[in-house]
């Protein structure tokens, strides 16, 4: 009788055993829209590199800007910001005196995977794309 429980117990732990798995999958993160976006952003038609492009998007719906331009200066912009389904839609006007009043709009597509990607367009009709990152 102990050679046969023995026996049973022997069959149960190599059979059960292999089908015990431990779940190390982690959530995979989601990250909201409110937040510091960076990364760079090009001007359409131009062969220069990309440049330095930064959002904040506050929660009070407001927007902050910064950028670098193709004369190497760096950029300040502030407006507001809303966002219908996917669509993000701000614009924002330069604060710098050498183009104060310059109305910059930008559109892009988010979703919470932490990349963000759109254009953007002054009105002096420049215009170019930008990918930002979340930063955490």
């Amino acid at each position: 009788m102990n050679r046969l429980l023995s026996l049973i117990l022997y069959a149960f732990v190599i059979f059960a055993f292999p089908f015990c798995t431990k779940s190390s999958s982690t959530p995979t993160p989601t990250y909201p829209i409110v937040g510091l976006w960076i990364g760079t952003a090009k001007v359409n038609g131009q062969s220069a590199d990309s440049v330095y492009f930064s959002l904040d998007i506050r929660s009070d719906s407001s927007l902050l800007v910064q950028g670098q331009g193709g004369d190497g200066n760096t950029y300040y912009g502030a407006g507001r910001w809303s966002l219908s389904g996917t669509s993000l839609t701000g614009s924002t006007t330069i604060l710098n005196l050498s183009q104060a009043g310059v109305v910059q709009t930008i559109t892009a597509v988010y979703n919470n995977t932490g990349v963000l990607v759109g254009t953007w367009q002054n009105n002096s009709s420049t215009s170019g794309t930008f990918v930002l990152q979340r930063v955490d």
